[in-house]
């Protein structure tokens, strides 16, 4: 049995091939906060503990979520002040959306159930453990209910996203293939499952994985580590790479993570350049890549970033 693997880390394979060497195979992993991570934390804390209320049939405290959320907030607001008060795609600060959240998006769930009758919960952060293949894949789904009418499991990933997701990533999403899958063996059904982003700054849900998705889903693994063992471990880099650990560009990058990655994207909020700082030649020639980058730019990492 090899790895275990959770859909984060096919995610960051899928991403970037390079990212994943650096942090799975050479073990080089960073661990920091960010603002968008710890209020998608108090985000999920506080819908997780709305949908046990309702699972356990108590009435919602919203006083005390409501308290909590506000308090906490606060804190992230001192502890990011320059982040909090950015406007972001939609046209909004972190600060429009806690309280857009405090005065609609807290009371969705609840709203979301009343519109479906024959809902329950079936349970919230779920643990998960399952072989696929070779491979073994681990983790948590964020809720899953049943649908007692149709004999339909719901399963939900909550994303404090700003906007909805784009159609293109909807068909058929890993996460809810690898959920998916591991719902089959919880619940021990072949039945097609629904799947939902819930996007509480968004105020909607969106459907994911339409048709075939799972089958298509699969082979999408399949191809994923496919190439993993071939150790094609293939970077693309993208305006992404800006707020990657392993990026010279990210003003937050840690120390030990400085000087590993040659073929990130050169862009910045402020001089979006869509070059890459090298190209890649494949890992047979990565060592001399990654001599000659850090000849280019290390030295001048100060003047050009």
């Amino acid at each position: 049995m090899s790895d275990t693997f959770s859909y984060s880390r096919i995610d960051v394979f899928e991403q970037c091939g390079f990212k994943y060497k650096l942090c799975y195979v050479d073990g080089k992993r960073f661990y920091s906060d960010s603002l968008a991570t710890e209020l998608g934390t108090l985000v999920h804390e506080t819908e997780e503990a709305i949908a046990n209320s309702i699972k356990d049939g108590q009435p919602i405290n919203y006083i005390t979520l409501k308290n909590n959320f506000i308090s906490k907030m606060f804190v992230l607001q001192q502890k990011y002040p320059e982040d909090f008060f950015s406007l972001d795609k939609s046209n909004r600060t972190y600060r429009d959306k806690c309280f857009y959240y405090l005065e609609t998006g807290i009371y969705r769930l609840e709203k979301y159930f009343k519109e479906h009758p024959t809902y329950v919960v079936v349970g919230t952060e779920i643990p998960f453990e399952f072989e696929y293949e070779t491979h073994r894949f681990k983790g948590f789904i964020d809720r899953v209910f049943y649908d007692t009418e149709l004999d339909l499991f719901i399963i939900q990933d909550i994303k404090t996203y700003a906007v909805p997701l784009e159609s293109a990533k909807l068909t058929a999403p890993l996460q809810f293939v690898i959920y998916s899958l591991a719902c089959q063996k919880l619940f021990n059904t072949t039945n097609p499952f629904k799947c939902q982003y819930d996007l509480p700054f968004c105020d909607m849900t969106q459907d994911a994985g339409v048709g075939d998705y799972l089958l298509k889903g699969k082979n999408k693994l399949n191809k994923l580590f496919e190439k993993m063992g071939k150790e094609d471990f293939e970077p693309h880099p993208s305006p992404l790479c800006h707020w990657c650990d392993f990026c010279p560009t990210n003003p937050k990058q840690p120390e030990g993570a400085k000087g590993l990655c040659p073929y990130h994207s050169l862009w910045t909020k402020e001089n979006r350049n869509m070059s890459k700082a090298m190209p890649w030649l494949g890992m047979t020639q990565h060592e001399q890549v990654l001599e000659n980058y850090r000849r280019k730019y290390i030295e001048k990492t100060e003047k050009l970033f």
